[in-house]
């Protein structure tokens, strides 16, 4: 027996079956969204589907080991974790190749690997480790070690002009902060201090043109409606144009005539609004949002502190993941090609998702002692 019968029993069933079926809901999605455009599939429909399904059960395979080895063993090999995230990372701007203006993946031959979603697990691991460690957080120099521990990575992804997956730790950054005991004064004011002093001062010189256009775009897509505005005009068009009941499964016309981009990774969330309207869009949002309330209900059963924290850091990414997705497609938050967990086409993306819900299961499964 791969996993002992006494804590499999111990697993969280509703957060497997809701996994289950959000992979199910993406792939199908997936499907309807590139079918009718062979610009993507080429004589095969079910490329992406397949792509999606194989990654899938890439995860899964992963997932086994993960559940097998007790997540404590992560705390005592963090540095060794984090380590591994960083030379992955760093191995991008060696051996990366260039796609969507950015430099993210490494390609294996016909596969391409997308280092920052695994790093982000690493990333939350290592920092769950450190704050564990430590009893006070309540001064400006407690915050020193585990900002560098976030800042570093978030160097290396902006040095690939990954700005969106950067931007995702940022957020993680706080809440884990915060659920260690950090004082919520001083996170308040750090927070301030990145939103109105930092940000402007990144915007003017740090980001490079084209994001600072995506910026300005988000503001006003219509000051250049058929270049950096067109992506987000598309996409609210798409989303209005599904109402309360959507045009129907595959019906998509803004997918079918190619009229809105990456409609199959960053932009899913506008096919699933325009085919299957409100109440499909609604059924959408509210699974991703069970499965993360899952998350956070592991961090609050968690046996130990750094289980907790490590649960509050990949419940995190997601929540992070969800709300910039969604919020971009309907231009309440600027483009940044971050993918809707579980539903948009990309294998690293989906196999990262599933290895970190794996994780929460691993300190669900072991949230109390197993009697022998």
């Amino acid at each position: 027996m791969l996993i002992d019968k006494r804590l499999l029993r111990n697993m969280d069933f509703a957060l497997v079956g809701a996994v289950c079926v959000a992979i199910a809901f993406g792939c199908a999605m997936i499907y309807s969204a590139t079918r009718f455009t062979p610009s993507l599939t080429g004589s095969d429909p079910l490329l992406y589907v397949r792509k999606q399904v194989i990654a899938a059960l890439l995860g899964g395979l992963v997932s086994v080991v993960v559940l097998r080895v007790d997540y404590r063993y992560l705390a005592k090999f963090a540095q060794l974790v984090y380590a591994a995230s960083m030379l992955l990372l760093a191995s991008v701007l060696v051996f990366g190749t260039r796609a969507k203006g950015a430099m993210g993946w490494i390609r294996i031959g016909p596969l391409a690997l997308q280092p920052s979603e695994y790093a982000k697990i690493g990333v939350v691991v290592a920092l769950a480790a450190y704050l564990v460690q430590q009893d006070d957080l309540s001064t400006l120099r407690s915050f020193i070690v585990p900002a560098l521990i976030v800042l570093a990575p978030i160097g290396l992804v902006v040095a690939e002009n990954d700005l969106g997956s950067a931007l995702v730790l940022a957020p993680v950054f706080f809440l884990m902060m915060y659920a260690a005991g950090a004082n919520p004064k001083l996170l308040g004011i750090i927070i301030g201090l990145g939103l109105f002093v930092v940000a402007p001062l990144a915007y003017f010189f740090v980001l490079k043109p084209y994001q600072q256009m995506r910026i300005v775009s988000f503001f006003n897509p219509g000051l250049d409606p058929k270049g950096y505005g067109y992506s987000v005009i598309q996409s609210t068009i798409a989303i209005g144009s599904g109402g309360l009941m959507g045009k129907g499964f595959g019906q998509s016309t803004q997918a079918r005539l190619n009229f809105l981009p990456e409609h199959h990774t960053d932009f899913i969330f506008s096919v699933i609004a325009e085919e299957l309207g409100f109440f499909g869009a609604a059924a959408a949002i509210g699974l991703l949002f069970f499965i993360v309330s899952r998350g956070f209900r592991v961090a609050q059963q968690a046996r130990d502190k750094f289980g907790s924290l490590v649960a509050v850091g990949i419940s995190a990414i997601l929540l992070v993941h969800i709300f910039v997705n969604v919020g971009m497609t309907m231009n309440v938050s600027p483009c940044t090609g971050i993918p809707l967990p579980f539903f948009s086409a990309g294998g690293s993306s989906l196999m990262a998702t599933i290895i970190g819900t794996a994780v929460l299961q691993n300190i669900y499964m072991r949230r109390k002692r197993v009697l022998f």
